[in-house]
């Protein structure tokens, strides 16, 4: 079968990453359905695919690896049919890519730890991580002050990687009313044709959780 095959949980954040970048590049995909709950990321045929036991995972004819950010990077280089997703240009990679970093290292992080607890654990909200998440949406407020996109007037890569991540504090019903910037954004993403395929897996998800209080 012709294609990439791209191993994946529907609802998984990063997944869902590298969905819309495999939408928005045409990229031509084979979708491979890995069901975590079941535990077949720890099967012996998947892992050799991804000796890490993780999802989203790619097999290019005979070419296997994961981690979404790297998946997203090398099909857009490889197959990808929008250049302009992970551009060529050194100082314009060179921003998106600085951008996917503010992603893991920063915004991904201070919205996980706060969200996660509340969505999967039931906790109550953390005041201390609340803080961090506030200045993480801060920062990502100021990056795009008179910008469309995380980088720019163009959409990139780096886009759908924030987007996942700040559908984590949407999911929570999270006040983002007070970053401006941010929900222009948020439409922005939401009006893209692939948005609500990719997405509501996950919010389906969050629903049926929540339905098991």
């Amino acid at each position: 079968m012709p294609g990439v095959d791209l191993y994946l949980m529907s609802a998984s954040p990063p997944c869902r990453s590298v969905l819309m970048a495999c939408k928005a590049a045409e990229v031509e995909i084979n979708v491979k359905n890995v069901d975590l709950f079941k535990g077949e990321h720890k099967e012996e045929a998947y892992t050799k695919i991804n000796p890490m036991q993780e999802v989203p995972a790619i097999d290019d004819n005979g070419f296997c690896m994961g981690e979404s950010r790297a998946i997203m990077c090398y099909l857009c280089d490889k197959h990808g049919l929008k250049p302009s997703l992970y551009p060529k240009e050194p100082q314009e990679r060179a921003v998106v890519d600085k951008m996917l970093n503010f992603d893991v290292g920063t915004f991904n992080r201070a919205i996980g730890a706060f969200v996660g607890p509340q969505l999967f654990k039931k906790e109550d909200p953390d005041k201390d991580k609340e803080a961090d998440m506030k200045r993480a949406l801060d920062k990502f407020e100021k990056a795009l002050d008179g910008n469309q996109y995380a980088t720019g007037k163009t959409l990139t890569i780096a886009d759908f990687c924030l987007l996942t991540s700040l559908i984590l504090a949407d999911a929570l019903k999270y006040d983002l009313s007070p970053w401006c910037n941010i929900m222009a954004w948020f439409q922005r993403m939401k009006d893209l044709p692939y948005y609500e395929e990719c997405n509501a897996p996950f919010y389906e998800l969050v629903k049926s959780l929540s339905e098991k209080k």
